[in-house]
């Protein structure tokens, strides 16, 4: 058991054998996250040994990247989704009040794609204005930001001292210039998935499935959250998630009606599940294979298309390999735990669970935005601070590290040669970020199974 001087940062270890069982642990090469910072985290760990010097060189190195890549990310007109999907749906609902009908703006992938009662959230913003609402927006953006940072610090181990590091893996994340610069929420969403971590930590089951259904009100591929803890059978927290997208569906057919609502569907959702947007940003598996037909001629068409059937078949077997992969692996966790645990108690196998789930969600959903990856921060600052538990070896660090370089590269898009080159770019180096996501997955997929192995009764 570990604890931070009586907080709720406490973590169980997953299984009876990794509780008694340090020497096996090590033996598999196992960074048990109750004993010792290893890998990543342990570099962070020398890195801050400098205190106030590494402090003051990778702020300042930070903050330079940072304004640089604000200078040259996507997208070109600042707060560009702000703009043309929160402000204008909620100008228009100040005005007409409870009249308002759906579509509250463009119904597209471009205007406001929430589910119509979100759309109130933003009404407040409207006095000050369309130039002021966006910079306040982007106020309670960055606060956001800065409190995920501080909540993924202290979570980790006391001996890590991810602070500075952390911050400057904050400061040129791609993803993130790109949602603060299109006004968007993400930044917010990664800020309440660690807010229902420690939740979850400090045995508030049912608040932390309030935070994590509003999360998925936000953002649709979280809802993948709720078929995992039915899966775990964490009934209080998916109690939670039901009585937050209950009442925000509730409060949306009162106010707009069925019809309203049926509209909305129609509009943005049901044209995202057959159809697939081939735009540069979309970095799913639909997206990816979508490149691989339309190559550069559509890497700024944000219309969904009917993908050939080859996409079809490759689609369905990808996205089986994932789930059932995946399923069955938290299927082997399960047996293998001890039953004699604490029932609310979080475990250091769910913490690795959580993450994985959150990272199959972006890389398997119909639409996953660029900016989506700023919330694979989370798993990362959870192993700098020697709260995942993977193994601590090569192919561990060879697969974070190369996926954080990948998920954290500037969202730009330049014009690509019109040739054999530019097609080839369009078709591998353009799905960057959805790469990244899939050596992250496989990492934490390898700590599951090692996790798993390690918590086997022994005989």
């Amino acid at each position: 058991m570990m604890t931070r001087s009586g907080s709720p940062f406490e973590i169980r270890p997953a299984s009876r054998s990794a509780r008694v069982s340090l020497p096996l642990s090590r033996a598999h090469g196992w960074c048990d996250p109750g004993s010792r910072v290893m890998g990543d985290s342990a570099a962070a760990r020398w890195l801050a040994d400098g205190r106030t010097t590494v402090w003051i060189v990778l702020t300042l190195s930070g903050v330079t990247i940072h304004l640089l890549l604000w200078q040259i990310s996507e997208p070109f007109d600042l707060f560009s989704d702000f703009y043309k999907a929160y402000y204008p749906a909620a100008e228009l609902l100040l005005e007409e009040g409870l009249s308002a009908t759906w579509p509250l703006t463009e119904a597209a992938a471009g205007g406001f794609v929430n589910i119509p009662i979100i759309a109130w959230l933003f009404v407040p913003l409207v006095p000050l204005g369309e130039e002021g609402a966006g910079w306040a927006f982007l106020g309670v953006g960055a606060a956001a930001t800065v409190a995920a940072w501080a909540l993924l610090t202290r979570m980790g181990l006391p001996q890590a001292r991810i602070g500075a590091p952390l911050l400057f893996l904050f400061l040129i994340n791609g993803p993130l210039v790109n949602s603060l610069r299109e006004g968007n929420t993400t930044h917010i969403i990664l800020l309440l998935l660690i807010v229902a971590l420690l939740l979850w930590r400090g045995g508030r089951q049912f608040a932390a499935g309030l935070v994590l259904g509003a999360c998925a009100v936000l953002k649709l591929p979280l809802l993948l959250f709720g078929a995992y803890f039915i899966l775990r059978r964490r009934w209080r927290i998916v109690a939670g998630g039901i009585a937050t997208i209950s009442a925000a569906l509730v409060l949306s057919l009162l106010v707009y009606g069925v019809q309203g609502n049926i509209a909305w569907y129609k509009d943005s959702v049901e044209p995202f599940l057959g159809g697939v947007i081939p735009a540069f940003n979309v970095q799913s598996v639909d997206g990816f294979l979508m490149r691989l037909s339309t190559g550069a001629s559509r890497l700024r068409d944000w219309d969904p298309l009917q993908p050939p059937d080859i996409h079809k078949v490759a689609r369905l077997v990808l996205l089986a390999v994932l789930y059932t992969g995946a399923a069955w692996l938290l299927w082997r966790c399960t047996r293998g735990r001890s039953p004699g645990g604490t029932p609310n108690a979080l475990t250091s196998g769910e913490v690795l669970e959580y993450a994985l789930v959150l990272n199959l969600a972006l890389v398997t959903s119909p639409i996953s935005w660029t900016h989506y990856y700023l919330l694979l921060m989370m798993p990362w600052g959870l192993h700098l601070g020697g709260r995942l538990p993977l193994p601590d070896d090569r192919a561990t660090r060879w697969l974070m590290r190369s996926s954080l370089a990948l998920i954290s590269l500037p969202v730009i898009m330049p014009a690509l040669p019109q040739d054999w080159l530019g097609e080839l770019i369009a078709r591998t180096l353009v799905s960057a970020w959805f790469f990244g996501g899939l050596l992250m997955l496989a990492s934490l997929a390898r700590g599951l199974w090692h996790t798993a192995r390690s918590a086997r009764p022994e005989t």
